[in-house]
């Protein structure tokens, strides 16, 4: 038998003590161990636990301060954030303790977990009266995050606490500009009651203020602040100028006009103030005053190549003065300085008489064309101002007296979706009108076709054309059938004549007469042929008009129709055309009122696809979004801890699932996915699991 080492029998005697209960002869067993053997980290760990049994905390955290620092310094930062939370158990009130967790947390991406040691250190600071260190873990809160209105709150009213109100409104104001485009009017209200008491008399914060509650729609409390700076300085340029655009808002013109006219007589150059003094004028029914205005400042906006914005004020003033001169002649200029050449020609014929040239080209193409002409169809020069391009223009609508117009025939296979429906697609074909079928020119129609009486009702080119698809798709019996129907009705039909011959040669056979009998041809023969015909090709049938599907209707689909774009994304999705979903949420992302409904959608297609590392780039692309609402942010994090735990990966799936627990421990069955997950970890746990202390769960909709 091999002899037993000295660490062996020290390892031996410590465990027969600890059995014994003498907890203070197996720490100095533990102590020779480790003395023995400096980089024995697990027996150093066991010595830490027992210092810590025996009620002994300066060593227990001692000896665990050198146990984190050996895990960080190697890079095991999960081992090291077990160390530091039993370092904790220890000793609550040290400071070290929670920031190293917090940054450890942030090492390893787990924002949720670090801001809440934030929090705790916080309230240690606070318990401790260091108001200054509390301001700094603030400030570390904020920098982590951002977007989060409590945690900026917080830091305001700290620096009024420490009586640093100039501090205090730079941090509200900084809030309001990150709060104002999401037109959070709640977010508003909260940050003034706190501004109200920590900094009332800040000029900076109360204008920030009004123009939040003017994007909030509150014009009048806007109002009502700006008031209050004008009485302390009545020329302030930027609350006259606020206050303008509410009164604007609140449609009070006369007010408007009357600020508008208190920032001119401070300047009287400003080009902007001036032209919203006319928008002003204008908006209270005195379009010719407006005008005046406008032609006094127009040469200063043409020389600084700024012609654009006159345009919609002169388009505003020639609706109201169409026949005034000086307001066409000006907003000619204004076409012809932004290249406009559409609508100078528009402006232009509007303002002269049709000569008769005009009136008989335009009648020759009413009579010749099935469709209206229309005007917006043509190709305009934008550099084009004199009248005799018009007539240039005009004569390329002229058509030869007898030429038909081009009927535009659908494309081979080509399809409409009236409806998007996910248990059936419904397919459709453009039709012509029965008129067109014969050539084009004046040449006569085929005499047996004449003998028949006319049929208006019937589009036979229409639905020779659906027999066709038909019989492309393999659907013999429906082609058939078609084409009988147009025989019986017509009589004599040459193009459903030909197409049911080629049927019957293709395996197929002319329809009975009667709706439920076949022609004994087709049932003996043709029948058995079409029907395994039939079967062969559904698959690659339905594959082909989906694909013409989407080809057809993302044709019609501009690239900022975004919530078009998102519709069909989730269509896509449900019919399990996984990467035309993705491609259409990838259209959407730059929206960014849809951006993390599409990053999370998105992120869902990679998971059914198996493509999990693209989907975890894809939900952290969402985590990192500087808009990110706190509810989002809990729907991402739970949805990335699913993806981890189809992945395999469960303790980044415990991760993300407490991220989503610190913030909301209801949400959905997360308590139950983190106690599934400890169980399968092997880890301990102080509350049975649950990060709520209970098993309540809320039903919330999941993008799953």
């Amino acid at each position: 038998m091999k002899a037993l080492s000295k660490k062996e029998k020290l390892l031996a005697a410590a465990q027969k003590n600890l059995l014994k209960g003498q907890i203070g002869k197996a720490i100095k067993d533990y102590e020779k161990i480790v003395e023995a053997d400096t980089k024995d980290i697990r027996n150093r760990q066991k010595l830490a636990e027992l210092y810590s049994r025996n009620q002994m905390p300066e060593k227990a955290l001692e000896t665990y301060e050198g146990v984190a620092k050996h895990y960080v310094e190697n890079g095991f930062f999960l081992k090291a954030l077990a160390v530091y939370k039993q370092m904790q158990k220890v000793d609550a009130t040290q400071p070290e303790v929670y920031q190293h967790l917090a940054e450890l947390n942030i090492k390893q991406g787990l924002v949720g977990n670090a801001l809440t040691e934030y929090r705790n250190l916080l309230n240690l600071y606070r318990q401790q009266g260091e108001l200054d260190a509390a301001i700094k873990v603030l400030g570390q809160m904020q920098d982590l995050d951002p977007n989060n209105l409590g945690i900026s709150l917080q830091v305001a009213e700290a620096y009024s606490q420490t009586h640093q109100a100039e501090r205090a409104a730079e941090c509200l104001v900084e809030t309001l500009q990150r709060f104002i485009p999401t037109a959070d009017l709640g977010a508003v209200e909260k940050i003034q009651a706190v501004g109200l008491v920590g900094c009332p008399t800040s000029v900076p914060l109360k204008l920030e203020l009004a123009r939040g509650f003017l994007a909030c729609g509150q014009a009048a409390r806007s109002v009502e602040g700006l008031q209050e700076v004008l009485k302390d300085d009545p020329q302030h340029c930027q609350a006259l100028s606020l206050l303008a655009k509410s009164y604007r808002a609140l449609a009070d013109h006369a007010s408007e006009t009357a600020t508008y006219g208190q920032l001119l007589e401070i300047d009287a150059d400003n080009l902007d103030w001036r032209k919203d003094y006319a928008w002003a004028l204008l908006s209270d029914e005195k379009a010719e005053q407006a005008l005046v205005e406008l032609e006094q400042l127009k040469e200063g906006f043409f020389a600084e190549g700024r012609a654009v914005d006159l345009k919609e004020i002169y388009e505003s003033i020639t609706e109201q003065l169409p026949d005034n001169q000086q307001a066409v002649a000006s907003l000619q200029a204004i076409y012809e300085q932004t290249g406009e050449g559409g609508k100078l020609f528009d402006l232009m014929s509007s303002q002269q008489d049709e000569e008769p040239i005009a009136d008989e080209v335009v009648a020759d193409v009413m009579a010749g064309s099935t469709e209206p002409a229309s005007f917006g169809e043509l190709d305009l020069d934008d550099e084009q101002s004199s009248s005799s391009g018009v007539d240039d223009q005009l004569s390329t609508f002229e058509i030869e007296k007898h030429q038909e117009p081009q009927q535009d025939m659908p494309q081979e296979g080509g399809l409409e979706f009236d409806d998007l429906d996910l248990d059936g697609i419904e397919f459709g074909l453009d039709t012509g009108s029965a008129d067109e079928v014969s050539a084009p020119g004046d040449a006569p129609l085929d005499p047996a076709v004449n003998t028949q009486p006319a049929q208006p009702t019937i589009d036979v080119s229409g639905e020779v054309e659906e027999a066709e698809f038909y019989f492309q798709q393999g659907l013999l019996i429906e082609a058939s059938q078609k084409c009988q129907s147009l025989l019986d009705r017509l009589g004599n039909c040459p193009q459903a004549q030909q197409l049911l011959e080629r049927i019957t040669k293709a395996g197929g056979a002319p329809a009975a007469d009667d709706e439920g009998e076949m022609a004994p041809g087709l049932a003996a023969d043709g029948g058995a042929v079409g029907l395994e015909r039939l079967e062969d090709r559904e698959r690659s049938r339905l594959d082909g008009s989906l694909n013409d599907f989407r080809k057809g209707l993302e044709s019609q689909v501009s690239a900022e129709d975004f919530e078009t774009h998102y519709n069909l994304g989730i269509a896509y999705k449900e019919m399990g055309l996984l990467d035309d979903a993705i491609d259409q949420f990838d259209k959407v992302v730059g929206d960014p009122q849809r951006r993390i409904d599409c990053l999370t959608l998105k992120g869902v297609c990679l998971v059914q696809k198996g493509s999990f590392d693209q989907a975890v780039l894809t939900f952290k692309e969402g985590l990192a979004y500087e808009a990110l609402k706190d509810g989002e942010r809990i729907s991402l994090y739970y949805e990335l801890g699913l993806l981890y735990v189809e992945w395999g990966q469960p303790l980044e799936a415990l991760d993300s699932f407490q991220c989503v627990a610190d913030v909301d421990p209801f949400f959905r069955n997360v308590d139950e996915q983190i106690r599934q997950l400890r169980t399968k970890l092997g880890l301990d746990d102080d509350n049975g699991g649950s990060p709520s202390g209970n098993g309540s769960d809320k039903n919330r909709v999941s993008y799953i």
